[in-house]
């Protein structure tokens, strides 16, 4: 009888530890967040409250484009190829 308590209290012990320590701590936080790039992650909420920086525009209230004037002006992939509001933009 003592045996099967011992049993019974060993695999509840075994059980609680892996319901309680089972997870992961190398989760990543989550994605990078690049304001010059296109992707996903780079999508932000612009807004009056908060303002993209200086030399960037608002586009929908999504994310921050660089203004330019060439294609110089934009980052590397990019072309000055929009257009909001008499200003152009990196896309």
């Amino acid at each position: 009888m003592k045996r099967l308590l011992r049993g019974v209290g060993a695999l509840a012990f075994l059980l609680l530890g892996l319901g309680c320590g089972g997870g992961s701590m190398d989760e990543p936080a989550g994605p990078a967040v690049d304001l010059a790039s296109r992707q996903p992650a780079a999508h932000i909420v612009c807004d009056a409250e908060d303002p993209c920086p200086k030399g960037y525009l608002c586009l929908g209230h999504i994310r921050c484009a660089k203004v330019c004037k060439t294609d110089m002006d934009c980052p590397a992939g990019q072309l000055c190829t929009g257009s909001l509001g008499g200003k152009n933009f990196c896309q």
